[in-house]
């Protein structure tokens, strides 16, 4: 219940993030101190009650049906129902034909037991108990009922570890669990993916194709004919799984240092805006390169760093986003790694996220995607022409060898003065990229994933907070509980510079 409170505080506050209001120094810095104290997981369920609190104001009656006018409303139409089940039971019933009677009666009841489900709804709702005064709050019996019916609601983190092991878990156990969601969830819980080079591995033509390879190729005609390609590719290459509760540890002790360090609002807004080349800045990452050993190791150090950066800085944000997936793909499929590497897990989950929302959630993504779509797909042409000269067999093999292919490519002339600017492809360029991470020691997944941290945060505070809005009535998604858990931290450019209070102003021409 403690939860459930906190949350209806801070949404009282921060609500006004839909219309893009400016918070005042007392509410930025009565927010990080709350989640500087917080566990990742606690602040994870505060946040998804708060999203929860968001959706219904926006997207339900819940404001007025929790008003006074809401409830006297309810008592009325819950008792004018039993009157008529009351006046319709005396009514003499002669004449009148038995099975219009029975219908009747079951629109009468049937109606009496929607209303209890409301009223039941409305009794157990996070709004009732964020209304409960302290008296109410000291009842044992109606204190434990609350917080039982709570803990079925409660947003969990998956037990699943990077690797995709799982913790054991009995079959009753595991059947209450996805009747918990089904029933109870308050939002998606899981983490949509999409992959450019499987994508394009199963699209790609075949050098010798066969009667069905040929009926396929004219079923995708038909479909982009009639506009109905997008929404294929969505239903069979979009993959999913859940949000792990390693995953959000990692990304909230990410957003936290970085809140520690934001004691202005200047720097909040510097940190908000990187994408990638604060983590490059901030460490002194070890490198190594075999082919200039002999040179000083500061000056090798700099120059791989230099490169890297150029690939966050240099380039606009959705080329960067497609330039990192490829590189972390591949980097991904070649290599080796012994034992348990948890930042190799989180970069590769964090790249397809942020590929599925840069390709399957273009409204989105549309304030800062550029021209995302037209560099995917000229990318996805040319991965497409490169990989038909494959003729392995489908699985994961295939993958591994069409990724060592990709890194084989002699690319020590610039791809743009190969195939110029007219192709938006940015394949080659991210087999560059990956060359120059594989000269990173053992950090290199951490530096990885750090920088993917970096590339959601900045589409999170970035994109129009209508976007989030919307995406709440999808079910929600990872990047708008980031969204939110940012603006806690006080990370963005949504408080005011000076200590005082904020107003939201309107400003008239004359």
């Amino acid at each position: 219940m403690a939860v459930v409170r906190h949350a209806h505080h801070f949404f009282q506050i921060f609500k006004g993030l839909i219309v893009d209001l400016i918070f005042s120094f007392q509410e930025r810095q009565e927010s990080r101190d709350f989640f500087h104290d917080r566990k990742p997981e606690e602040a994870f369920k505060l946040i998804a009650v708060e999203l929860n609190f968001l959706y219904e104001a926006l997207f339900t009656k819940a404001v007025v049906v929790h008003s006074k006018l809401g409830y006297i409303l309810r008592a009325i139409s819950f008792s004018a129902i039993v009157v008529a089940l009351v006046f319709f039971y005396k009514l003499e019933k002669e004449g009148l034909h038995t099975f219009d009677v029975g219908i009747t009666y079951t629109l009468l009841f049937g109606a009496i037991g929607l209303d209890l489900i409301a009223v039941f709804m409305l009794i157990f709702s996070d709004w009732t108990v964020a209304a409960l005064n302290k008296s109410w709050q000291k009842c044992f019996i109606a204190s434990n009922i609350f917080e039982k019916y709570l803990n079925l609601k409660r947003s969990s983190l998956s037990t699943e570890t990077t690797n995709g092991g799982q913790e054991n878990s009995t079959k009753i156990t595991k059947c209450l669990m996805w009747t918990r969601k089904i029933l109870f969830r308050r939002w998606y819980e899981s983490i949509s993916m999409f992959n450019l080079i499987d994508f394009s591995l199963k699209e790609r033509e075949k050098v010798s194709p066969t009667i069905f390879d040929r009926c396929g190729s004219f079923y995708i005609k038909f479909l982009e004919y009639f506009g109905l390609k997008d929404h294929r590719d969505k239903i069979k290459y979009r993959s999913s799984k859940p949000l792990t509760a390693e995953l959000w540890n990692f990304i909230f002790e990410e957003l936290k240092g970085k809140s520690l360090l934001a004691d202005d609002p200047e720097t909040a807004k510097k940190i908000g805006s990187a994408r990638g080349d604060w983590v490059l800045e901030d460490r002194d990452w070890v490198v190594q390169d075999s082919n200039l050993v002999d040179q000083d190791g500061d000056k090798v150090k700099h120059k791989v760093i230099t490169k890297l950066l150029s690939y966050v800085i240099d380039v606009e944000y959705d080329q960067s986003i497609l330039l990192w997936h490829i590189a972390t793909d591949l980097c991904y499929e070649t290599n080796n790694v012994v034992g348990d590497d948890s930042h190799r897990g989180f970069s590769k989950t964090l790249s397809d996220y942020m590929l599925y929302l840069l390709v399957m959630q273009p409204t989105m993504m549309s304030s800062v995607a550029g021209i995302g779509q037209t560099r995917f797909r000229d990318t996805c042409a040319e991965a497409k022409k490169f990989f038909s000269r494959s003729e392995l067999e489908s699985g994961v093999e295939e993958k591994v060898e069409v990724c060592k292919g990709l890194l084989d490519v002699n690319t020590d002339v610039q791809p743009i003065d190969v195939k110029g600017d007219r192709s938006k492809s940015v394949l080659f360029d991210a087999c560059i990229l990956a060359k120059e991470l594989a000269k990173m020691e053992e950090n290199k997944w951490e530096l990885i994933s750090k920088v993917w941290v970096e590339l959601l945060s900045y589409s999170a505070s970035h994109c129009r907070a209508n976007n989030h809005a919307q995406l709440l009535g999808k079910g929600g998604e990872l990047v708008t509980f980031v969204w939110l858990l940012m603006a806690h931290f006080g990370i963005g450019e949504q408080f005011q510079i000076n200590e005082g209070h904020a107003r939201a102003k309107l400003i008239v021409e004359k």
